[in-house]
């Protein structure tokens, strides 16, 4: 990777990202209380963050 991706460019699929418990990160948007959030979630144990870093 040459640098930091945006939050935005990981959820077009363009990188792989691996959690710590073995699991593709997917990055997914929420439309909640009227705004749109980014939310990181591991395909494979479901836990979810704001950011992909804090699953790694």
């Amino acid at each position: 990777m040459a640098g930091p991706v945006s939050k935005n460019a990981r959820r077009e699929g363009a990188h792989s990202l691996i959690s710590k418990w073995g699991g593709n990160i997917k990055m997914k948007t929420v439309f909640k209380d009227g705004k749109m959030k980014h939310v990181a979630v591991c395909e494979k144990s479901g836990n979810t963050a704001r950011k992909p870093k804090d699953l790694m």
